[in-house]
């Protein structure tokens, strides 16, 4: 009797394990009881089903150029200054007023114990016309001239900045979304391995720890993924603030992560740089527009030569008089409390910091051009690098889980391999987001 027992509880413990096993392969590989390749899975989207708006890197950055308020505040601060420079040029004209007046007087004579009133009634126009400055308005004129292209360069610098803002939120939207797929997968992933794992408890195969150890790994997953959403749903966001508009919500991207070639060499872009960054090139107006003032205030020590007349008609009753004047003044300044003196120290302690900004300024582009080409041959190299991880660990998972299935592994190995595939995946897209990320820093140092 035990034998004719024992014969069919171990056969039908084997016919068990068989069936299991061909269930788990079903569980890792869909299409396996066919024998065909399974199918690769869709990538991962982000936006709504029917959304038909679709943004290159291109439509982002020029949207973004006509939207931004910080471009419209930068023209703006533009149309000011060359405003200030119309006033500067105003001072080369003459000024001319009309003017008309009636004025009465009523009083009391002492002497002759009489009253008696006065009425005048005058109308006319002045002209005054600065004849010469000795350069008070040239040096005026100047400085505002420079200032009023330190605005430009400016504004281009506030352009530069826009665009490289929506050019980093848009590769952030594309490594979100990447990496929201590789969350997707990794959650599919532990969930079969916990089916597995269950599987092997039931059928007496494996401990319970085993179960527990999925599990806790498979909420993990699904606690990544839920970050990854709403990163993605953060950066969407952040792209719109960047371009500078509220909508549409409902977007795509092209993918062009890791996609740009930059030739040249680091001499070549620093070059480049010394010639092109705007930034630059507003302090080199700056500095001339400091020398313009300080002129200015050296010139307030000198005289002034103007001419002044008049013409209308007067008198205390009608038919009204004609009358004229001409004058010439020719005023020189000796003692103002030394207020020029010290003007003039001032704009020269100003030319002068003008000129240490300027050489710091050279300098720190040619730090930023310099850093920016060795982080983008860095992140080149890590994306080789990355790349080989990746298939490295791609054949980590696949041997780890066929040991699995067979029972020739255990879970530790398997979960291992999971996380270390996903790491691989996910260092993969940040070698891609930093690359991408670096040529366009290196495009802004450039200042092209």
């Amino acid at each position: 009797m035990s034998s004719g027992i024992l014969v069919p509880n171990t056969a039908g413990r084997i016919v068990r394990r068989l069936l299991l096993a061909g269930c788990l392969t079903l569980a890792f590989h869909p299409c396996g009881a066919e024998g065909g390749a399974a199918s690769p899975p869709l990538p991962a989207t982000d936006n709504a089903p029917g959304a038909r708006t679709v943004w290159d890197l291109e439509n982002v950055v020029g949207i973004a150029l006509a939207n931004h308020p910080l471009v419209h505040q930068a023209d703006d601060e533009t149309a000011a200054a060359a405003a200030r420079k119309g006033q500067a040029g105003a001072l080369y004209y003459p000024t001319v007023s009309l003017s008309t007046r009636y004025s009465e007087f009523e009083g009391f004579s002492s002497s002759t114990g009489r009253s008696f009133s006065t009425s005048a009634v005058n109308a006319g126009g002045n002209l005054s016309q600065v004849i010469t400055d000795f350069g008070r308005r040239r040096a005026g004129l100047r400085r505002a001239d420079s200032l009023l292209s330190a605005s430009r360069e400016t504004g281009k610098v506030t352009r530069e900045e826009v665009a490289f803002r929506a050019k980093v939120a848009y590769f952030n939207i594309l490594r979100a979304r990447r990496i929201l797929s590789v969350n997707r997968e990794t959650v599919s992933q532990r969930e079969a391995l916990l089916r597995q794992a269950q599987a092997f408890y039931e059928a007496g195969i494996r401990a319970r720890i085993d179960v527990a150890r999925a599990e806790a790994n498979l909420y993990q997953a699904r606690a990544e993924l839920t970050r990854a959403e709403n990163e993605l749903r953060v950066a969407r966001i952040t792209l719109l603030n960047r371009m500078g508009i509220d909508g549409p919500r409902e977007f795509d991207l092209v993918d062009a992560l890791a996609t740009e070639t930059f030739p040249g060499t680091t001499g070549d872009w620093v070059r480049e740089a010394e010639e092109n960054r705007p930034e630059l090139r507003a302090l080199v107006y700056r500095l001339r527009a400091a020398e313009r003032a300080l002129q200015a205030a050296r010139a307030e020590h000198l005289p002034f030569l103007t001419a002044n007349g008049g013409y209308g008609y007067s008198n205390e009753d009608f038919p009204l008089k004609k009358t004229h004047n001409i004058s010439l003044l020719f005023e020189v300044p000796v003692f103002t409390g030394f207020l020029t003196s010290e003007r003039v120290r001032e704009a020269e302690a100003t030319v002068s910091s003008a000129r240490h900004a300027v050489t710091d300024e050279r300098r720190l582009v040619r730090l930023e051009v310099e850093a920016g080409a060795l982080s983008m041959e860095e992140s080149r190299e890590r994306i080789a690098a990355r790349e080989k991880e990746l298939e490295a660990s791609g054949e980590n998972l696949r041997l780890a889980t066929g040991r699995y299935e067979v029972g020739a592994g255990d879970i530790i190995e398997m979960i291992d391999a999971q996380v270390q595939s996903t790491r691989a995946d996910t260092g993969h897209i940040d070698a891609l987001y930093d690359y991408s990320v670096s040529v366009a820093a290196l495009l802004r140092a450039i200042g092209r």
